[in-house]
């Protein structure tokens, strides 16, 4: 599930560099203590001063200090805190702040919060909270409530969520507006629906743009879209074609990739490929690869 999207940061893991105070300073010599400026380089701004700042301008009413605020605590995996500021700006009208409550009460598994901040959120206009909450029931198996808010966001030009829309449209059967959905999130480089549109282009016979938009989803971050390649090959015959592939996705560490491979290896009985398919599994089951463990194991 997606982190909640908040002004001018992605989340992440990072800790806020808290420093010692300045009085802290006249414990260290005069004679050694130089500043940035001193060594000729850059003053770094201070994390810490950026954060009273922000607290100051949140608890004066400013409620985009108070969402990038938010975010600062979200990186010092101070959750609790950041809640609070996002629910007072969200009060205040923020859609942005509805988005990103609704988004970290489905990651806590809070689902009724989830869906009452997305609808709230949604209902303004926002269009990543339509997205959110479409995902939201798409996961949970309904895609007819999914469609209702994953539309609107799909026609404003969100790619991911007009990949989902592909994926609604694959699951009642409609092939023509699946691949409509897809094309447009691929044009958009959504790397999902140019993996799943390049399936269907290598279905036809269309094997130049499937091998361009799989090699080009691999390069976005679908970590899979080589091993489908490959197989797409050993499918079609081209044991060749297959194995380069398979293994230019194992190489970058799919363990998809890996396991496809260790499986066409084990085709080939030279007791170097054996050899070579083991190590393969072997990787892939350290990976935390399901399949592997259990061929491995089974």
């Amino acid at each position: 599930m997606s982190e909640p999207h908040l002004p001018r940061n992605g989340t992440g893991n990072r800790r806020l560099d808290h420093r010692p105070p300045d009085e802290n300073l006249d414990e260290i010599p005069k004679a050694v203590r130089m500043s940035d400026a001193d060594r000729g380089e850059p003053a770094r701004p201070d994390p810490a001063a950026a954060v009273r700042a922000l607290r100051v301008m949140a608890e004066q009413g400013d409620r985009v200090a108070m969402e990038m605020l938010a975010q600062r605590l979200l990186d010092a995996d101070a959750p609790v805190e950041a809640q609070i500021w996002l629910t007072r700006s969200a009060e205040l009208g923020s859609s942005g702040a509805m988005a990103a409550l609704g988004t970290l009460a489905w990651r806590d598994g809070r689902l009724a919060d989830a869906i009452g901040w997305l609808e709230r959120g949604a209902a303004t206009g926002n269009t990543a909270a339509a997205q959110q909450l479409g995902i939201l029931h798409l996961e949970r198996g309904d895609p007819a409530r999914a469609e209702q808010w994953l539309r609107p966001a799909a026609e404003s030009g969100l790619p991911e969520a007009m990949c989902n829309m592909g994926a609604i449209a694959d699951r009642r059967g409609d092939a023509a507006a699946a691949e409509h959905w897809y094309e447009r999130a691929a044009r958009a480089h959504e790397p999902t629906a140019m993996r799943n549109l390049a399936i269907r282009l290598a279905g036809r016979g269309e094997m130049s743009r499937a091998t361009e938009l799989l090699v080009d989803a691999a390069r976005r971050g679908r970590t899979d879209a080589l091993a489908v390649l490959g197989t797409i090959h050993l499918e079609r015959g081209d044991a060749a074609g297959g194995e380069h592939w398979l293994r230019r996705g194992s190489e970058s560490g799919d363990p998809e990739a890996m396991v496809r491979l260790a499986l066409h290896l084990r085709s080939t009985k030279t007791t170097a490929a054996q050899q070579e398919s083991t190590a393969l599994l072997e990787a892939a089951a350290a990976a935390g690869h399901p399949r592997a463990l259990e061929i491995l194991h089974g």
